[in-house]
């Protein structure tokens, strides 16, 4: 049973929130389904990043399309190489095409409008 506020049974809207405190959090829910997938299958995941308002996302150097401005995008903590790994395997099992791999971190988004499938470093 999903409580009031929440996304999903381990969402919830506050964790896709806009980090530099303006509150912008307008993650799209389908988005946060199918992360809901991974997390029943991986275990706890913490939203490193989930939306930013332009101002954020210019601050840390993010690309002026990115897909975290239209709430289609999280970069999820990963502690080492194997939650990476098992990360990724989920993921692409539960069908995510655009996937960023970071040193502490694993970026994923739904963007229709971007290139996919494809894997890429930061």
């Amino acid at each position: 049973m999903v409580l009031m506020g929440d996304l999903t049974k381990h969402f919830s809207r506050w964790e896709f929130e806009c980090s530099c405190g303006c509150e912008f959090d307008r993650v799209q829910v389908a988005f946060v389904e199918r992360l809901q997938k991974v997390r029943e299958k991986f275990g706890p995941i913490t939203v490193h990043s989930g939306c930013r308002c332009e101002a954020h996302n210019l601050s840390v150097g993010g690309s002026p399309s990115s897909s975290h401005l239209k709430g289609l995008a999280a970069d999820l903590r990963c502690a080492n190489s194997l939650s990476r790994y098992l990360l990724l395997k989920i993921l692409m099992a539960e069908g995510f095409q655009r996937i960023g791999m970071g040193q502490e971190f694993v970026h994923v988004d739904l963007d229709p409008l971007k290139p996919q499938p494809l894997i890429w470093l930061y």
